[in-house]
């Protein structure tokens, strides 16, 4: 296991968020701690992202808004860190951060296995 920290900006103001790594058989895993009590509460129960095929997946569930805008923002920076693309619908978040229209985003299929 290896551990990172990251910086990435939410509605404005900055934060800074704990990403344990774990070495898979398939990939990485990637453990999320936000290091702010209100932020990491909108995480609960959903702070792990997979990387799939040398792409992250942020394994956002588009029924909680708030929760799906934290993990592509925090997806995005952690794929800029890293320097590993991160995709949602056909949109590159590593390009730069999920700022408007970050709703209408969605995973790629080939993300759903």
């Amino acid at each position: 296991m290896k551990k990172i920290d990251i910086e990435f900006e939410y509605r404005g103001r900055h934060y800074d968020a704990a990403v344990r790594i774990w070495e898979m058989n398939k990939g990485r895993e990637f453990q999320i701690t936000v290091m702010d009590w209100e932020l990491e509460r909108i995480l609960y129960g959903n702070h792990i992202m997979n990387e799939v095929d040398g792409v992250i997946h942020a394994n956002v569930k588009p029924e909680n808004n708030d929760q799906a805008e934290l993990k592509l923002t925090i997806a995005a920076r952690l794929g800029h860190y890293l320097k590993v693309p991160c995709f949602a619908g056909d949109q590159c978040l590593s390009q730069a951060p999920a700022k408007e229209g970050w709703e209408n985003l969605r995973p790629l299929e080939r993300h759903l296995r």
